[in-house]
């Protein structure tokens, strides 16, 4: 989306708090079950998740029957036997308890399958994919890979709104080159020259360092203004349909 909000693209907008505004639970990648307690009030008509999801249902003439982030904690235990044990008041007393958790008076499960797999023979099934090479390759015309991502100053900021304060660590987007390749393209560091790939082309700012590989440049995906997701395919894994943004073929021209 280049960068755009969301909410550009959206029919209806509801104002949601943030994580510093409400009050529940939320679960990390350990399977950890950790409480969330608001620190400021929400911003003017902004509302929990929780909240939201109440008022729809309400307006669509159904009860969920759950007035408060607890009871709907309480109602996933009853739906799911592996959150059984889990509540409010355990995460309050003991903080972070890891999930299955089917017993309220039994710690939870920090460490999976270590009797056995969730499989019928309980052993561990391992399959090796078969090999898939890009869906692009480098040639004589673009000698290059471009490699898209996210640098640490915007890391999980700067793809919606870019009115976080921390974009200013790293205000200007550029195109990461190994010097041999700088050389090689007479680009200069600080310099601002023009990247084309077989789909389209961005102008960036040079910079030489020998952070990057030979062969390789890197540059982030959050600056719409320098038009670099204009030059990634629309070549995609065949089994998760994840687009190749790590691999374009480009060239680079000094301007």
């Amino acid at each position: 989306m280049e960068g755009r909000p969301a909410a550009r693209h959206a029919d209806v907008v509801l104002s949601v708090a943030s994580w510093l505004e409400k009050d529940g639970t939320f679960v990390n990648f350990d399977r950890r079950f950790q409480r969330v307690r608001p620190a400021v009030p929400p911003l003017g008509e902004a509302r929990s998740d929780f909240e939201v999801v109440r008022a729809l249902t309400t307006l669509m003439g159904v009860d969920l029957r759950c007035t408060t982030p607890a009871d709907a904690l309480g109602e996933c235990g009853r739906v799911a036997p592996v959150f059984a044990g889990l509540s409010h008041d355990r995460l309050d007393r003991e903080g972070a308890t890891p999930w299955p958790c089917p017993d309220p008076d039994r710690p939870g499960e920090a460490t999976l399958y270590r009797e056995r797999f969730a499989t019928p023979d309980g052993q561990a099934h391992l399959a090796a994919a078969p090999y898939l090479p890009p869906g692009e390759q480098p040639d004589d015309d673009y000698r290059l890979v471009l490699v898209t991502g996210r640098r640490w100053a915007h890391y999980n900021s700067g793809s919606m709104t870019r009115r976080g304060g921390n974009l200013a660590l790293d205000p200007v987007d550029f195109l990461s080159l190994h010097p041999d390749d700088a050389a090689r393209y007479d680009v200069r560091d600080g310099r601002q020259f023009t990247v084309e790939s077989r789909h389209g082309q961005a102008r960036l700012i040079a910079r030489v360092s020998e952070q990057t590989v030979p062969g390789q440049a890197f540059c982030s995906f959050h600056f719409p203004a320098s038009g670099v997701n204009r030059l990634t395919s629309d070549h995609a894994d065949t089994v998760t349909s994840r687009l190749e943004y790590k691999v374009t073929a480009v060239r680079v021209a000094s301007t």
